[in-house]
């Protein structure tokens, strides 16, 4: 955009920032932020997805971050004994998950419900589960039960525990003694427009991506939120009219002073452009230099254009249409200049 000298709608530049998630930053505010404070959202430390509670932070976490704070030690253990008619198999994993009579039953569901199907509501997995009574199936389980997984902690200090026995053990240990590196909490949560396609499916996302349409549709507070961003990096923002368009250049824009003059043929560049705005730079060259024109002429014409644009008295569209700067003196000039600098200001 710098390189260019080229003048964008400033519309136009958000729609482009908006396009692409991964060009984003999304913040998210608790709505009764102001009024409870409770009111948090919460967000994974290891990745910073967002989340409504601190709970989900967590379970995400152990989802898929378990092994930044645990070796995984399998441990063997006496299978179980008894007679089982079925054991329940997962219809998203087809990992069997123990007989509905056993002890450790939902305790296994939790545990697999947490590390493999986290997005799924628990209900809604528990319901597609099968039932599987072949005798080869149920063996299967049995042997799968003659060892089970223990979580020993990474960076243990003293007096924390070696192992833990279980899933539920180990998100304890997790909110007891990793919490900072776990989950934190606060009124609103900033994160990268990349994680919007992984949040899990719910009031958060749906909010955000509701919000989102909105702006790709009228992008008027995106605009007004980088416009700071882009006068920060070089670029200067004015109105085509009082109320008009406002555009973005890296080039400041210059007003034609009454008082001033310029070369023949600049001023007809410049007459060209106020008699028959928004013309494509090919079709000003043929009517100023002629169709049958020598390539000096048109070589001339296309460099006192180039020169006119790079002092900011032409605006280049990205789509080729050329715009003359209005005739409007210095006094008159400023004063619009502060007006603009006022609405950006006010916009913040």
């Amino acid at each position: 955009m710098k390189k260019s000298k080229m003048t964008y709608e400033l519309f136009e530049v958000a729609r482009l920032i908006l396009d692409k998630e991964d060009r984003l930053s999304i913040v998210v505010r608790h709505l009764d932020a102001d009024t409870r404070p409770d009111a948090q959202l919460a967000v994974s430390v290891p990745d910073g997805h967002p989340f409504l509670t601190e709970a989900e932070a967590v379970t995400h976490v152990m989802s898929r971050h378990l092994d930044k704070f645990f070796d995984v030690v399998e441990v063997e253990v006496e299978a179980p004994k008894g007679s089982f008619l079925m054991v329940a198999k997962c219809s998203q994993t087809g990992k069997l998950l123990g007989a509905p009579t056993h002890h450790s039953y939902q305790r296994n569901l939790r545990e697999h419900h947490a590390r493999h199907c986290p997005n799924v509501p628990f209900d809604s997995f528990k319901g597609r589960l099968e039932m599987v009574r072949e005798q080869e199936q149920i063996d299967a389980w049995l042997k799968s039960m003659s060892s089970r997984s223990e979580y020993a902690p990474k960076d243990r200090k003293e007096g924390e525990p070696e192992r833990l026995e279980s899933l539920d053990a180990a998100r304890g240990f997790l909110q007891a003694f990793r919490k900072d590196l776990v989950v934190k909490t606060h009124p609103w949560v900033r994160f990268a427009g990349r994680l919007l396609e992984e949040l899990n499916p719910g009031p958060l996302r749906d909010s955000v991506r509701f919000a989102l349409e909105q702006q790709r549709a009228f992008p008027l507070d995106t605009a007004n939120g980088i416009r700071g961003r882009l006068r920060k990096e070089g670029f200067h923002l004015y109105k085509k009219g009082s109320k008009g368009i406002t555009y973005a250049c890296s080039v400041r824009r210059r007003c034609r002073d009454p008082k001033a003059a310029f070369s023949d043929p600049m001023a007809k560049l410049f007459d060209a452009l106020d008699r028959k705005p928004a013309q494509q730079a090919k079709d000003l060259v043929l009517a100023l230099a002629g169709e049958n024109a020598e390539d000096a002429a048109k070589t001339q014409v296309l460099t006192d254009l180039s020169f006119l644009i790079g002092e900011g008295y032409i605006a280049n569209l990205p789509d080729g249409r050329l715009f003359a700067q209005p005739i409007l003196s210095s006094q008159a000039q400023a004063k619009e200049e502060a007006a603009n600098e006022d609405a950006s200001e006010e916009s913040k």
